[in-house]
């Protein structure tokens, strides 16, 4: 490993692990570290949940609920997810892969797919159920409703929404059971830090909107309403309908999740401008996002200061 190599998992590891880029003074001193063969990155982890301001966040737990690879937290616990999909043929495999292990079934709800994606998700041995409907008028929360159903069907301890382009980070399955048995065992509520993909399969976009997204997709349905329910938005079509019910109790006291969400859906210019397109198109006097402009550039108040920056994943190979 070269020096920028070392360099961007230093990046990488501050923001995942202390939420911020690393000062000067930090960065350069585990850079000497590692020209002086002092340092490798599992060492470079460690040291950093050594620290002051990681500890403060994150204190430690007792012994006894420490947590090991080697330990099965799943408790038996059932998780079904929920997809609303139309033309996910290029990520819908490696979306379903990614949460075969933690979700026992899935539900998915296609708005008239003309490509592969139903064939695909018929072939999943996790999929039980595939509500297909086409030539509907555009209604997110009208779509999220009846998956809602669909999924609540399977009477599940959690509901997880992910969307067709959304790919859980590999080896999560446990670290999540994790926290929501052990750590957080009464809270109803996790969000997901979503990556923005971006040209390559290994570098996110980060400057912006996009360095700091977070997305609140997995609840937990114990002593919950019976009535359950999506709610409206103030945009054309429902469009930025929530992942989660509206009258969720608990919704206010979430967790933000060690998890993280590689989001596929603006990897490349194609998919970039046929985004734009739809939503400019549904939704074409928004103001509340700047005419959507920073899906596509970094000339928008969404995007940084600078314009577009990237940040590599390391030692992640996910065909494109």
């Amino acid at each position: 490993m070269n020096v920028e190599n070392f360099k961007n998992l230093i990046k990488f590891h501050y923001n995942d692990l202390l939420e911020r880029e690393p000062d000067e003074i930090g960065l350069n001193y585990f850079l000497n570290l590692f020209k002086q063969n002092n340092i490798d990155e599992h060492q470079l982890i460690e040291f950093i949940k050594n620290s002051p301001e990681y500890l403060e966040n994150n204190p430690i737990v007792d012994s006894k609920t420490s947590f090991s690879e080697k330990e099965d937290y799943s408790k038996n616990l059932r998780i079904v997810a929920m997809y609303r999909i139309k033309n996910e043929s290029r990520w819908i495999k490696q979306s379903l892969e990614s949460i075969s292990e933690i979700c026992q079934e899935i539900v998915i709800l296609d708005d008239g797919s003309t490509d592969d994606t139903v064939k695909i998700c018929e072939n999943f041995p996790q999929v039980v159920d595939i509500h297909s409907q086409k030539d509907l008028p555009f209604d997110e929360t009208r779509d999220k409703n009846t998956l809602l159903q669909m999924a609540l069907s399977r009477d599940p301890d959690f509901i997880l929404t992910l969307d067709g382009d959304e790919i859980i980070m590999p080896n999560s399955k446990q670290r999540l059971f994790y926290e929501i048995n052990v750590l957080y065992p009464n809270v109803n509520l996790f969000e997901f830090k979503e990556l923005y993909v971006w040209d390559k399969p290994n570098q996110y976009r980060c400057d912006g909107v996009f360095n700091n997204t977070w997305s609140k997709k997995l609840f937990r349905l114990k002593d919950q309403p019976k009535n359950l329910q999506f709610g409206g938005t103030d945009f054309p079509g429902n469009a930025h309908c929530a992942a989660f019910p509206n009258n969720l109790i608990g919704k206010n006291q979430l967790v933000r999740s060690k998890i993280k969400i590689l989001h596929y859906g603006y990897y490349d210019e194609e998919l970039r401008r046929r985004k734009y397109d739809f939503l400019t198109k549904l939704d074409p006097n928004n103001i509340d996002f700047d005419g959507y402009k920073h899906i596509h550039s970094g000339n928008s108040k969404f995007a940084g200061p600078d314009g577009m920056e990237f940040r590599s994943i390391p030692e992640l190979d996910l065909q494109n």
